[in-house]
């Protein structure tokens, strides 16, 4: 009766210590898989046409959030080794609307031309590419400043204009 009595009072204690060793082994594993991860919230944005451009509504109280997160992909682009990564560099160009966006929000615009054929525009491609170290905390500034989504627009010249 007295082993029973000792099991018994142990094992509260061996449930609450077994919890605990499984808590930390999740969250070892939850914190290995999120240091290794790789932005991937954006589909591939490529364009089929010679040119594109994309429609960004940006929270106002973000611009300067975008704006930075944009240079260093411009930056990025234009820096790097790779020759397509380099002219998409070149032929991106982006924009702010003078008028307010939609809700209040503010407009840029990207232009692309010409657009580099079949290479992937997302921002998250871009900076998984670059910016591994950093790229969770990059995106995620990008992310949080959309008011609104984006508008993909793939463009075709009109001969003779």
């Amino acid at each position: 009766m007295g082993l029973t009595t000792n099991w018994r009072i142990a094992r509260p204690g061996l449930w609450i210590g077994g919890a605990l060793v499984l808590a930390l082994v999740v969250g070892a594993v939850i914190g290995i898989v999120f240091t290794t991860m790789t932005v991937e919230a954006q589909a591939n944005r490529s364009f089929s046409a010679g040119s594109g451009m994309v429609l960004n509504f940006i929270k106002a109280d973000q611009t300067s959030s975008f704006e930075n997160v944009m240079r260093k992909v411009s930056s990025e682009l234009k820096g790097s080794d790779n020759a397509d990564r380099q002219r998409q560099g070149e032929g991106w160009k982006v924009y702010r609307a003078q008028e307010p966006g939609a809700g209040n929000s503010v407009l840029y615009v990207w232009f692309i031309e010409p657009a580099v054929s079949g290479a992937d525009y997302a921002v998250s491609a871009i900076l998984n590419e670059c910016c591994v170290d950093e790229v969770q905390q990059i995106y995620q500034q990008f992310s949080e400043s959309f008011a609104g989504g984006q508008q993909i627009i793939n463009l075709s010249r009109l001969p003779g204009f």
